[in-house]
């Protein structure tokens, strides 16, 4: 990705979606608990905006700290952004709706973009089934369920093949509590 610094184009390895650490609160935004870290939601001409506890922040490439950055350990070679947050079972960051999010399709159509990529048609089904559980009309709990699991058969067979697909599914039959 190519930014504007000053008067020269400049190459850096920051994405829509990596972790970053502000290396200042020069703002008076963030909360020191955080540790200065936020999510890159939108990047225009070297300005990095971030969404921080439900309001809309921007900082600029010179704000970031570059060496704390890197050990947050942002993935550099796939484009894939998977945020990884330590939870001890309880309440996690990862649940929270953004504020701006009104319908399921505002949630998906986030997710979509910034992590499911090429899985996001079945996992919005999954997530489809799940959010109207129960309530379509002429379709039963077996129908939500069998779409849940056909839809994440798909996930999988796009992630490990056919074969290890049938594998599993064969696996899951020879276990006890699937046998008569």
């Amino acid at each position: 990705m190519k930014i504007r610094i000053g008067k020269t184009m400049n190459t850096h390895k920051y994405k829509i979606g990596d972790l970053v650490k502000i290396k200042d609160d020069t703002f008076g935004w963030l909360d020191p608990s955080d540790g200065g870290v936020v999510k890159i939601n939108y990047i225009w001409k070297g300005i990095h905006e971030c969404c921080y506890k439900g309001d809309y922040f921007s900082f600029s490439y010179d704000d970031i700290d570059h060496e704390a950055t890197e050990k947050l350990g942002n993935p550099k070679e796939t484009g894939e952004f998977h945020e990884k947050i330590v939870s001890d079972g309880g309440p996690s960051s990862y649940y929270d709706f953004d504020n701006t999010w009104a319908t399921w399709n505002d949630l998906a159509d986030y997710k979509s973009t910034r992590q499911w990529k090429e899985h996001s048609f079945h996992l919005g089904n999954i997530g489809k089934a799940i959010m109207r559980w129960g309530d379509k009309s002429g379709a039963s709990l077996e129908y939500d369920a069998k779409k849940i699991i056909y839809s994440g058969l798909r996930v999988l067979m796009m992630l490990s093949g056919k074969e290890a697909v049938r594998e599993y599914l064969e696996k899951l039959l020879d276990d006890k509590q699937f046998k008569e």
